[in-house]
């Protein structure tokens, strides 16, 4: 063999074993717990957290969206995502959108699919398909906004389901900007 192509067959070898080494180390950062943002008050403390909540506008047909800090003590991306999914649904009762009453629900991580279960009383709580739909994509947009998951896969009382009320349920759903 000449120089040449031994000289080249190394620096293929060794481009290979970087590119490994790159994606290797992509794939364990995907699997841990990322900062969400940054704090934007100063009397925040640097161990706190802010994320963006989506929540239905009824009036305008459109999703309306506030920033609100993470419960302290943190520590499983599961724990993030039901408070999270705990604040929303508090904003959706403030709002008059969810009858106050005691909702169940469960967040699940499967590699970068999140499964949301929702109690049927939650989606039941719909007047018409608009106001389903934008119930069902403030979960999903706010769910995703934090990053590392790709879709949402809604399950109602623990099982997949064709639909609750208006809409179908059984596809999964992405982030959608242009509700």
């Amino acid at each position: 063999m000449s120089k040449k192509l031994k000289g080249f067959l190394f620096v293929l070898i060794l481009i290979t074993i970087i590119t490994g080494l790159y994606s290797n180390k992509l794939n364990r950062l995907s699997k841990e717990i990322t900062q969400i943002s940054a704090p934007t008050s100063n009397e925040v403390s640097s161990n706190d957290y802010s994320v963006t909540l989506f929540f239905p506008n009824l009036k305008q047909n459109k999703l309306n969206s506030e920033d609100i800090i993470l419960s302290k003590g943190l520590t499983t991306k599961e724990e993030i995502l039901k408070d999270i999914t705990a604040k929303l649904i508090t904003k959706l009762e403030d709002n008059h959108i969810l009858k106050k009453e005691q909702f169940k629900y469960e967040v699940y991580i499967k590699n970068r699919t999140l499964y949301l279960d929702l109690d049927s009383k939650i989606l039941l709580s719909a007047k018409n398909p608009q106001e389903e739909l934008l119930i069902i994509y403030s979960f999903v947009n706010t769910l995703l906004s934090l990053g590392g998951n790709d879709n949402v896969v809604l399950l109602i009382n623990g099982s997949p389901a064709e639909k609750v009320n208006f809409i179908n349920l059984s596809k999964s759903y992405k982030i959608n900007s242009n509700i």
